[in-house]
């Protein structure tokens, strides 16, 4: 608290509240310690056991650009016959499916698969959280993300150029840079928290 009755937002509050998933990036190289620095945020971030299932794959240059044709390549087809999306959406769409924003570095985020089904879902779960301490990390140090899985993520293609292990999956692809807009934050679907929230054993 600062004044009697104001609130003063903590840092960890504030990145949480102001981060943004950012579509279109500066090209300025961004610095390798920048880099290591949210990979240590991700590095720290809570796992079952303190099992920390997680490793991470840094690319740039000629890497970047085969993720990003193996998305495109994908999204070209897909997007135009996609019900779901507004005709109007589907040109911008296509456009940042070409080089996902011109992010110069992106961070691929893995996870151990177990022949245990339950423990192959906590390593995820565990990768997924590192995904968020690298965001809000990177926020912080001036840099935008955005977090890709679904096709990118999945295809053998981008497996194959990884070099992927048999026994590692990719919980998200993170494109990360200076970003070149300020989007606005996107509505919350109960922001009182009315229906998504059950309170149990609390007074009313």
């Amino acid at each position: 608290m600062g004044k009697k009755g104001e609130y003063v937002m903590g840092q960890a509050f504030e990145a949480i509240l102001k981060r943004r998933s950012i579509r279109k990036y500066k090209s300025d190289e961004v610095p390798k310690d920048k880099i290591k620095k949210v990979l240590q945020a991700a590095n720290w971030a809570p796992s079952n056991g303190n099992s920390q299932p997680w490793e991470f794959i840094v690319i740039r240059g000629e890497y970047v650009g085969k993720v990003c044709q193996i998305f495109y390549d994908w999204a070209k087809d897909y997007i135009p016959n996609a019900p779901y999306i507004a005709p109007d959406k589907k040109p911008g769409m296509l456009k940042y499916a070409e080089n996902l924003g011109g992010a110069p570095i992106h961070i691929i985020v893995t996870y151990e698969v177990y022949d245990d089904e339950e423990k192959t879902e906590e390593s995820l779960m565990a990768a997924s959280a590192a995904i968020q301490n690298l965001c809000l990390a990177a926020w912080e140090e001036g840099l935008g993300t955005v977090w890709i899985a679904g096709y990118a993520a999945n295809s053998e293609k981008t497996r194959k150029l990884l070099n992927l292990k048999e026994d590692r999956k990719i919980a998200g692809i993170i494109p990360i840079g200076y970003p070149d807009e300020d989007p606005a934050p996107p509505p919350r679907k109960d922001p009182e928290l009315i229906e998504k929230v059950t309170w149990l054993g609390f007074d009313s």
